[in-house]
């Protein structure tokens, strides 16, 4: 039976010092070869093989004049081949929203890529909204019809 109380996480100091003691016998008796280590990484850079990469080609925060405050909208364009995708960010203290819209129009689902992944739906007209997206870096990955278009990493 587990004695564990409520807001308890069940471990104590001892299970943490095994823990760490067991991990650091593994590392010295098992260690994880390095050509494994590398495949991983090359396997993790090829997850996103299939989409297309839409490069900044603007972005209204490198408009001469532009100036960073505590709420601002930011507009910026990205562009692939045969695609477009704009975006409007309104920044909300440690939140961002992203409205955007796919051209040419159509439906796709737009998956939020950074700190608090998400998806949303464009509709028909290619237009969607992303809420709540925490400042930092993102990225957007489109899955329109036929294609899988991927942002660049922008920093709201």
């Amino acid at each position: 039976m587990n004695d564990v109380g409520p807001g308890t996480s069940g471990h104590d100091d001892d299970d943490m010092g095994l823990e760490d003691a067991l991990r650091h016998a593994a590392a010295l008796l098992d260690p994880v070869p390095s050509d494994l280590v590398q495949i991983a990484v090359d396997a993790y850079t090829l997850r996103t093989l299939d989409a297309e990469l839409a490069a900044l080609t603007f972005d209204s925060l490198m408009e001469p004049g532009a100036v960073r405050g505590a709420t601002e909208t930011r507009l910026a364009t990205f562009h692939a081949d045969g695609v477009t995708i704009d975006v409007e960010i309104t920044i909300m203290g440690a939140t961002g929203r992203v409205l955007g819209q796919v051209i040419p129009a159509q439906p796709a689902l737009i998956e939020v890529r950074g700190r608090r992944p998400g998806a949303v739906s464009a509709d028909a007209m290619g237009r969607f909204v992303c809420d709540q997206v925490p400042t930092g870096p993102f990225s957007l990955r489109c899955r329109l019809q036929g294609a899988v278009v991927a942002t660049e990493w922008i920093i709201i």
